[in-house]
């Protein structure tokens, strides 16, 4: 009885050290990195977060701000598709480390629908690296 009480807390021991990796990053102060070149980022990636460019209508953009995710502290930016007369889709994309980790229809959470926006040339953005760091 005592032999299989101490394997178990072996097993249970062991196997929550095993998980621990999967865990997102939620204490770190650098989990999402430095206010990322966002424009840039979603400009380069605009295929993954909208589909077709193209075919999204007129997009508008807004400025990006740091949240807690799934996949730990990130920064999201929020995409305005406007093609008339449809009402407009928002999209919200998830940035770490210079990198777009994420992107979805924007859901109630990531409050896209109350930011406010700006013009967004993502092909001119597309074209335009954000200068080195110093």
């Amino acid at each position: 009885m005592l032999v299989r009480a101490l394997s178990m807390l072996l097993i249970l021991t062991l196997g929550a050290c095993s998980v621990s990796g999967l865990e997102p990053d939620w204490t770190s102060a650098d989990a999402a990195g430095p206010q990322p070149a966002y424009r840039f980022i979603v400009a380069n990636r605009l295929g993954d977060v909208v589909g077709v460019p193209a075919l999204a209508g007129t997009l508008e953009i807004s400025s990006v701000r740091r949240i807690d995710s799934l996949k730990g502290a990130s920064w999201v930016t929020c995409i305005k598709a406007q093609k008339f007369p449809l009402p407009p889709r928002y999209y919200a994309a998830l940035i770490q480390r210079d990198q777009l980790v994420d992107s979805r229809l924007s859901v109630l959470i990531d409050q896209c629908e109350l930011q406010s926006f700006s013009e967004f040339d993502w092909a001119a953005d597309a074209n335009k690296p954000p200068p080195p760091p110093r």
